[in-house]
């Protein structure tokens, strides 16, 4: 199993509305146990009261919202081509 690298929002090189909009990402939440994780590409990034912030919109009827809604972290992935 690949191993993934968690890494602070200044290191991140490319182009956010890029890799948002046109690349989309992938929402994940829950545990190793039990998770779920559903394609993206409406969200933002930001900086609020000092902090680095991420936000997705996940409508309710979705099966992420039930890992969103129950788990306090939730991460969003980004891939290049390959």
């Amino acid at each position: 199993m690949r191993k993934f690298t968690e890494i602070s929002p200044e290191k991140i090189k490319d182009n956010l509305f890029k890799l948002i909009d046109k690349d989309w990402m992938l929402v994940t939440a829950g545990t190793k146990q039990q998770c779920n994780m559903m394609t993206a590409s409406w969200g933002g990034v930001g900086i609020l009261w000092n902090l680095p912030v991420a936000f997705v919109f996940i409508r309710p009827q979705r099966y992420t919202d039930t890992f969103i809604q129950r788990h306090d972290l939730f991460s969003l992935c980004f891939f290049n081509e390959t």
